[in-house]
């Protein structure tokens, strides 16, 4: 992993935290926003590379919303203690795949940079999931105090 730049973040309260290791640095970072009314009206800026890796953790279960927009194939983790979504897990594919709020991030300010708009929210699921597969994390871990490493899925927390 020498090759990657490491980048934490977290929602407001710290109950959902993360770490993304970036093939890209911090300069390359170009955040993509959709412009669908939605994701215009929580306003998330996200970041990912194929190759990138999250590990994500959240302390507290029971505070978690997974909430669903547009076509419903993605959980975007929020939480409800603080009404912050860091991340965005798609449920579509065979394996886990995830984006970053870049509004989340530690040390990266999104607004410093040029964001990439588009309005998925009529693109044809073969098209969305083959753009996911190229453009969103492949190696998705996503940890909770009631998750063990015996678990088949550690992504797949308790649905609230």
């Amino acid at each position: 992993m020498e090759h990657f730049h490491k980048l934490d973040g977290s929602c407001n309260c710290g109950n959902i935290r993360y770490r993304y290791y970036s093939p890209v640095a911090h300069a390359q970072l170009v955040p993509r926003a959709c412009r669908c009314r939605a994701c215009t009206k929580h306003g998330g800026r996200y970041v990912s590379h194929r190759e990138g890796i999250l590990v994500a953790e959240v302390y507290d279960e029971e505070l978690i919303r997974l909430v669903q927009f547009c076509n419903s194939e993605s959980d975007f983790y929020l939480c409800y203690a603080c009404h912050i979504a860091p991340f965005v897990l798609c449920r579509s594919v065979a394996d886990p795949c995830a984006v970053v709020n870049a509004n989340t991030l530690d040390d990266f300010n999104p607004s410093e940079s040029q964001t990439f708009f588009n309005d998925y929210s009529s693109e044809v699921p073969q098209r969305r999931n083959a753009r996911r597969a190229v453009e969103w994390i492949n190696n998705v871990t996503l940890c909770s105090p009631s998750v063990h490493e015996t678990t088949e899925e550690p992504w797949a927390l308790t649905h609230v």
